[in-house]
């Protein structure tokens, strides 16, 4: 009869230990799931710091910054993991702010100032990580590039919007002048018009009848049917003119 010994219960350093070796194989899937177990069995910074390595593999990257920020709320006394776990922090707000400026959206400015951030706390725990300060520098770079392009559009549409205001106040000014012109030349056609339709007096006929009426002591007669003849002529013009 065969005797079957039990097996003896994995450790969550043993755990670490198969999660790691799937790690190295590239079976992240797998890796997960015994970092996963460890933290089950004991929660520590090595366990949440390797699971969050393993879902930035499978390109899950808010998971993974979760895992690396709980990894930091329990610490460590070797600041060397302390400052990689910073570094790959700074490494996902990096990665999302070049997304955020490839695709034109989102916040890319943010993003930019939480990866400094992250970059110099690691650079406290370690100074002489060189990939560190190089990331720094390139996260500090693209943060005032896109803050100047912020400012700058910004500005930008202030400008564009202080010429449309311009323009319409402009053109309402011209608008203004133009009506207050057609006005005025309405009027001064509706006074010719009726200056036109009143009866106009007739000078020469005024002149004549004034030397018809000093020649009245003459020939009285002669006056009043020349004064008779003007009046029927000037009648007569008057309606015409109408």
């Amino acid at each position: 009869m065969t005797l079957v010994l039990p097996m003896m219960a994995q450790s969550a350093r043993d755990y670490i230990r198969l999660g790691n070796r799937a790690y190295r194989q590239q079976q992240y899937e797998k890796a997960e799931t015994y970092y996963l177990k460890s933290i089950a069995k004991s929660p520590s910074f090595e366990g949440y710091y390797n699971l969050g390595n393993a879902y930035v593999m499978q390109e899950k990257d808010s998971t993974a910054f979760d895992n690396y920020r709980r990894a930091d709320s329990i610490g460590t006394n070797d600041p060397m993991r302390k400052a990689r776990n910073f570094h790959n922090m700074g490494n996902i707000w990096y990665a999302q702010g070049m997304g955020a400026v490839r695709q034109q959206g989102g916040n890319p400015v943010g993003a930019f100032q939480r990866a400094v951030e992250f970059y110099k706390s690691s650079l406290r725990c370690n100074p002489n990580d060189d990939e560190t300060r190089y990331n720094l520098a390139m996260a500090q770079y693209q943060l005032k590039k896109n803050q100047d392009k912020q400012k700058n559009d910004g500005g930008g549409n202030d400008d564009d919007q202080n010429k449309d205001q311009q323009k319409k106040n402009q053109q309402d000014k011209q608008d203004q002048n133009q009506q207050k012109q057609n006005k005025d030349q309405q009027q001064e056609q509706d006074k010719s018009q009726q200056q036109e339709s009143q009866p106009k007096k007739d000078d020469m006929s005024d002149q004549a009848a004034e030397q018809l009426l000093n020649s009245a002591q003459q020939d009285e007669k002669s006056v009043q049917r020349k004064l008779n003849k003007q009046q029927n002529n000037r009648r007569r013009s008057l309606e015409k003119d109408w």
